[in-house]
């Protein structure tokens, strides 16, 4: 099966079904062996969640297979996709990419052991007696340094107050803000929140990723990089 639904928590689930497929609410990958591409489809009521997980994964199937990426939207689906749609669910099942064949190695022929020679007897020599060298006085231990501990400050970040600077500067063009990376952390922009959701910080899964989809914009200050923008072209 080739046709996947890229849940909120990342995970890929398989789907057979068109009609469920296409739901304003999914996130799907669908992968055409005959057209040699890569597609992704956005719901337009699908969480950013889905969107990130779904980026993360095209990124790892192109390392893999090296089709070409073609990113759609709900409003932009067209016959080329809904064709690939097809081929997925019409495909045989047990997997979209063929598993390596096991290499054999060849059976050698067992080599025949030469009988060898008994050795001659020979005695023994014993081992010289080790005279006890006297042990050397223990020396007193210095007392170990104490040193005083400082108590280093963190700096605490206001990601209220970044967020609120980042509004007033102007959007790029043509493109969608879907994140906001603070320090080591990653925030969903404050424009793509859902009323429903409690916090806006994105819990990343553990592994290596490549996010290439996204067109990062810096925002200094004082000569530091306070936060970085990702941007989707719409």
């Amino acid at each position: 099966m080739t046709l996947y639904i890229i849940q909120s928590t990342g995970e890929m689930t398989e789907c057979a079904n068109k009609e469920v497929a296409l739901a304003s609410s999914n996130v799907l990958v669908v992968i055409s062996h005959n057209q040699k591409k890569i597609y992704t489809w956005l719901g337009s009521q699908s969480s950013p969640h889905s969107k990130f997980a779904c980026a993360r994964e095209t990124a790892r199937l192109r390392m893999e297979l090296g089709y070409k990426i073609v990113n759609l939207e709900e409003e932009s689906t067209n016959n080329d996709f809904l064709e690939a749609i097809d081929e997925a669910i019409n495909a045989p099942s047990g997997g979209s990419v063929a598993k390596p064949k096991p290499k054999t190695t060849p059976i050698k022929a067992p080599v025949k052991k030469e009988t060898s020679k008994p050795k001659p007897k020979t005695t023994p020599k014993k081992a010289p007696v080790k005279k006890e060298t006297p042990k050397p006085k223990e020396k007193k231990e210095a007392e170990p340094r104490r040193y005083e501990t400082k108590a280093v400050k963190t700096k605490i970040i206001d990601v209220e107050n970044i967020f609120k600077q980042l509004e007033v500067l102007p959007p790029m063009e043509d493109s969608i803000r879907d994140y906001i990376l603070v320090g080591d952390s990653l925030f969903i922009a404050p424009e793509n929140i859902e009323k429903s959701d409690s916090e806006s910080k994105v819990q990343l899964p553990d592994g290596s990723f490549v996010a290439d989809d996204y067109v990062p914009r810096l925002f200094l200050e004082n000569g530091k990089i306070i936060a970085v923008e990702l941007w989707r072209q719409n």
